[in-house]
């Protein structure tokens, strides 16, 4: 971290150094780091490099940061992470044209009281459940599990959705920005279960990042519900809110 001539800034330098640390084993996996005191007397840096340090750690999922309980070890290795800019319909669709859709079941349902009240329908009508994995390409990563819910109605290629050798390529037909208005999303926190943990290859003890988007067609019927659930580090989520002058 020393030398006459910085090509990065400081905090950078020290992120990186910590980062080689762990990847290295020097700070296995579920053990502490030193706190931002002891890394600003180490290091020889600022309160504020040592936190922005520790922030590049943090993004990179290495480490997990709570109030009180310091900073701690969650990965030896940094995660593979899609990041994606999203302010319009289309640009979210196009997340999807980057990626890759493996549908792992599909089935016909009666809707319970509460799918049906999600899916604006009566109660045992029939819906779709489609069971997916979202893959980072070409890598071939899971990026989430997505579950599906699509009302069954005469425009819905019911047939094409329940084979799960062309469901993939009938989602995205059935999604096609003409025939959307309107797509609402609701991000919060959630568990994982067996299953989900499975398909995408970690601990079911991770936590996860839940989306759920609500596409809405032309004329504000709901056609399908999609809730992802995101492992640590595989995904981010990024808007940029702007103030029209007029």
């Amino acid at each position: 971290m020393t030398g006459s001539r910085r090509t990065k800034p400081r905090y950078a330098e020290l992120g990186d150094a910590l980062q080689r640390a762990i990847e290295k084993g020097e700070y296995p996996v579920g053990t502490l780091l030193p706190t931002e005191l002891e890394l600003c007397e180490r290091y020889q840096v600022s309160r504020h490099t040592a936190r922005a340090a520790l922030t590049q750690l943090i993004n990179a999922g290495l480490v997990d940061r709570r109030p009180g309980a310091g900073t701690r070890v969650i990965a030896q290795n940094v995660a593979m992470r899609y990041e994606h800019e999203i302010d319009t319909v289309d640009l979210l669709l196009q997340y999807g044209n980057t990626t890759r859709l493996q549908v792992i079941s599909a089935q016909r349902l009666p809707a319970s009281a509460e799918i049906a009240r999600q899916l604006e329908i009566t109660e045992g009508k029939d819906y779709l459940r489609l069971y997916t994995l979202r893959l980072e390409e070409p890598s071939r990563q899971p990026l989430a599990v997505t579950e599906m819910w699509i009302t069954v109605r005469s425009t819905v290629p019911v047939d094409k959705l329940l084979d799960v050798a062309t469901a993939a390529r009938a989602v995205a037909r059935f999604l096609e920005p003409s025939r959307l208005s309107r797509v609402e999303q609701v991000f919060d926190a959630t568990s994982f279960s067996s299953e989900d943990a499975r398909q995408l290859g970690i601990k079911k003890s991770e936590p996860a990042m839940r989306v759920q988007r609500r596409y809405r067609d032309t004329q504000g019927k709901l056609l399908l519900i999609a809730t992802s659930l995101h492992p640590p580090g595989r995904f981010a989520y990024s808007m940029v809110l702007s103030r029209n002058h007029r």
